[in-house]
């Protein structure tokens, strides 16, 4: 954090963190998981991180590669545009060496193509090509695991039948009996897509939450409960993790 930022987004700072090493995915995962940067074990690189609901793996995080010459889109002097073509691919795919284990984009340098297409003449019109649109890869955040010393808590959403969904709040220690047994616990939250959204339009937002952290702890019963939960995802959110909706 060396802007000595007050907040930021995960999906920043993984983005950050891709560009300054410098690398990229190879391939489209099916899942990610992101951690919370620590100047130490005990100590968060930033005071707050929202976790983004959605990243969109475009071509500053997925490496494109040609299939015929294997030219990537990382660097200023490598071809930037790639683009699919079916038939191309289905008739040169015995020759072509792609691991099939792996989500990866299978496309053509601009270069590639146009050889490709050169002596095709009338039968081009058979050729579905597109340009590669890295915009429809998405990845959805489905949870966030949250830890302030050993007691942990989760943001979990649960899909329902009508393909909408709500968020869920397990808490693993909500409370005790005769201080021997923890009870956990699991509650909707409502409001977790309205936390987002405040927390990244509403300029006042973390110094709220920084005014309510400074009168007591998130375990003391001072605190609102809603108020309470804000803390737990935003301050000690530390896990998060993304799966792929395509």
């Amino acid at each position: 954090n060396p802007q000595n930022l007050l907040s930021a987004n995960i999906a920043s700072i993984f983005r950050n963190s891709l560009s300054e090493i410098p690398v990229k995915l190879a391939t489209i995962p099916p899942f990610l998981i992101l951690v919370a940067p620590r100047h130490t074990r005990s100590q968060r690189s930033y005071r707050y991180i929202i976790p983004d609901r959605q990243i969109i793996l475009d071509n500053d995080i997925v490496q494109l590669v040609c299939v015929k010459c294997e030219k990537t889109n990382h660097g200023q002097d490598q071809p930037h545009d790639f683009y699919s073509c079916d038939a191309c691919y289905w008739k040169e795919s015995q020759s072509l060496s792609i691991a099939t284990t792996d989500a990866k984009v299978l496309c053509y340098c601009g270069t590639c193509l146009t050889k490709l297409h050169k002596d095709l003449a009338h039968e081009i019109t058979n050729h579905d090509t597109k340009k590669i649109d890295m915009n429809r890869h998405k990845l959805n955040l489905f949870a966030v695991l949250c830890i302030e010393t050993s007691h942990y808590v989760a943001f979990v959403k649960f899909k329902q039948q009508n393909q909408r969904h709500e968020w869920m709040f397990f808490d693993s220690m909500s409370d005790r009996i005769h201080n021997e047994k923890n009870i956990p616990l699991v509650d909707r939250v409502p409001d977790f897509d309205r936390w987002i959204d405040d927390a990244e339009q509403d300029k006042y937002f973390f110094q709220d939450l920084d005014r309510i952290r400074s009168q007591a702890r998130p375990s003391s019963q001072k605190f609102d409960e809603n108020a309470m939960r804000q803390l737990r995802l935003f301050r000690d959110g530390i896990v998060f993790f993304y799966e792929n909706s395509c």
